[in-house]
């Protein structure tokens, strides 16, 4: 079970995931996340990753899917803070590279200032 709060800056928007992503919901994690990228005004999606529970290859590949889609249009992914098991799993899978990643809040308001508050 998972909860995904949004917060909206500018043209950025922080998704804060808190829970588990496991196999069993990955669909319910794919429509929500797909609900969030739809608005056109949204030129950049952050997922806050520091108070996820499991996630597994299933949940993995929801982000993937979605960076992908995000980058069709122009667009990027961004991971925020991932807990160590999440960053395990990224770097397990080999797609540690794949995502842009900052560490903390301040690190990712220097890269990406319109997320300041």
């Amino acid at each position: 079970m998972f909860d995904l709060q949004a917060e909206l800056y500018n043209k950025i928007i922080i998704l804060r995931l808190t829970g588990d992503i496991l196999l069993a919901d990955v669909v319910e994690f794919n429509q929500q996340m797909e609900n969030h990228i739809a608005a056109p005004d949204i030129a950049q999606v952050v997922v806050d990753l520091s108070r996820a529970g499991q996630m597994d290859n299933a949940g993995l590949g929801v982000l993937v899917s979605i960076s992908t889609k995000l980058q069709g249009r122009g667009r990027r992914l961004i991971l925020l803070c991932p807990a160590p098991h999440v960053a395990q799993l990224l770097k397990d899978a080999e797609v540690e590279g794949f995502f842009p990643t900052y560490e903390s809040e301040e690190e990712l308001k220097g890269y990406v200032p319109d997320a300041a508050e």
